[in-house]
């Protein structure tokens, strides 16, 4: 089963009542959908075999607060097989051909208030699957 890292990520970020910064990623993709920054906007879709050379991006709360209220995206930069390096703003799917570990920061922000909450630790994510998928550290 093939799996979209970015939806992973989001899912991941939404799940907490705090920031997530993506520090790093690394893996294969077999899709990579970006943001064309024209006036048209839209999409385009590259497909084949990637190897990730940087991931990185933030989703912040909003200002409503709530978990599922998020401002930020993923940036990333790959790699193909004849050496051609293509990225930009993640603008859709984001396909893991193999294992895709990514990792992550998640903080507070904001007023006096936040400085005052205890830190917790959660457990790294159990590994359901071994050769395609999305490992989040």
């Amino acid at each position: 089963m093939l799996q979209d890292v970015a939806e992973k990520v989001l899912s991941f970020a939404q799940q907490r009542q705090r920031a997530l910064c993506i520090l790093s990623g690394n893996g294969s993709v077999s899709a990579v959908t970006l943001r064309q920054f024209t006036s048209s906007g839209g999409t385009v879709t590259y497909e084949g075999r990637f190897e990730i050379l940087c991931l990185s991006g933030s989703y912040l709360l909003a200002e409503t607060g709530s978990p599922r209220s998020r401002t930020g995206g993923l940036s990333i930069s790959v790699c193909s097989s004849d050496g051609q390096v293509i990225g930009g703003a993640v603008g859709g799917k984001l396909i893991a051909s193999t294992l895709v570990q990514v990792v992550v920061s998640s903080f507070l922000y904001g007023g006096p208030d936040n400085n005052k909450a205890k830190e917790t630790i959660e457990p790294p994510p159990s590994g359901e699957e071994k050769s395609t998928g999305v490992q989040l550290n």
